[in-house]
């Protein structure tokens, strides 16, 4: 843990904590990509990808991908909208929680194949800090399920002050790369909200921190696949 502080007296000493997600995304992204490209002078591909992406698993835990496993289970199942938040709840993952882990690795590793070791650094930054930046929004826009778990809304000056800033900061990430990445965050922006509407319709309104995982999860692979497929790689 780091001690960033707290955004104002009042504040909860987590105050700090959702903002910093985009930071956070952007070291393990680098960490990850690092892995990769080191990888990449001893063996050729897939074996760099897929180094690089056990690499992000293992640094962030599989949390989000946790969430995204849920979501499979508890947001697509064919049950009343309250038996789906109770499935949400569940540590047992079901049929199509393995389904959608056995499509996210492939397509994720497919996307990482497409990129040069080289850029692997700077662009798992990039797609991690940006994935985890398209998210914050949501704990704003939307409705929590549970009323005994605390949601941040970035309610305090400083917050805003501090998701304004990583805002620019993942811009120049962007910019670095290509004069049209930068494009991409209102896009990733768009995407989390669609993501997180879609689930909400589906969770009788409300979203939990697994919609969340999912958001980041899902945005993060369209990014991947985006800057691997079209012309500015």
């Amino acid at each position: 843990m780091i001690p960033f502080g707290r955004a104002s007296e009042s504040a909860p000493p987590d105050s700090y904590a959702i903002v910093m997600l985009p930071l956070v995304g952007a070291c393990i992204g680098a960490a990850s990509g690092a892995a990769g490209s080191l990888a990449s002078r001893w063996v050729a591909e897939p074996w760099p990808a897929l180094v690089a992406f056990s690499a992000m698993v293992l640094l962030t835990g599989a949390i989000h991908i946790d969430g995204f496993l849920d979501c499979c289970d508890g947001v697509l199942a064919s049950v009343p909208p309250r038996r789906r938040l109770e499935i949400l709840k569940d540590s047992r993952h079901g049929t199509y929680a393995v389904v959608g882990m056995v499509l996210l690795a492939l397509w994720w590793v497919a996307a990482l194949e497409r990129l040069a070791p080289a850029s692997l650094v700077l662009v798992l930054a990039f797609t991690g800090a940006l994935a985890r930046l398209s998210a914050v929004p949501l704990m704003r826009f939307f409705g929590y399920a549970y009323a005994d778990s605390v949601s941040r809304r970035l309610d305090s000056a400083e917050e805003i002050g501090a998701f304004a800033l990583l805002t620019v900061g993942t811009a120049l990430l962007a910019a670095m790369l290509s004069p049209w990445v930068p494009l991409l965050l209102p896009a990733a922006g768009a995407a989390a909200i669609g993501i997180a509407w879609v689930c909400s319709r589906r969770l009788d309104g409300v979203v939990t921190g697994d919609v969340y995982g999912a958001a980041i999860v899902l945005v993060e692979l369209a990014l991947l696949i985006a800057i691997g497929l079209l012309p500015w790689r």
